[in-house]
């Protein structure tokens, strides 16, 4: 939870340049509010990443293709 302005039920922090604003659940758990969005973000991190990955390894594949021609 580094990096979080906790601002009574609500916390903020500036990620890739956007405000983000989590606010507690109904239990009223900032903690776990925060925790669960980290977990998504790091998810969506990972599946952007191994996009990109698959990208950059077709991309060499091609070349390597291309060169073997």
């Amino acid at each position: 939870m580094h990096g979080w302005v906790i601002l009574g039920d609500a916390a903020t922090k500036r990620v890739n340049g956007q405000e983000v604003v989590v606010i507690a659940d109904r239990s009223g758990d900032l903690g776990a509010a925060i925790r669960a969005w980290e977990d998504d973000e790091r998810r969506r991190m990972a599946y952007e990443l191994g996009n990109l990955g698959r990208l950059v390894n077709d991309a060499l594949d091609r070349l390597r293709q291309a060169g073997a021609t």
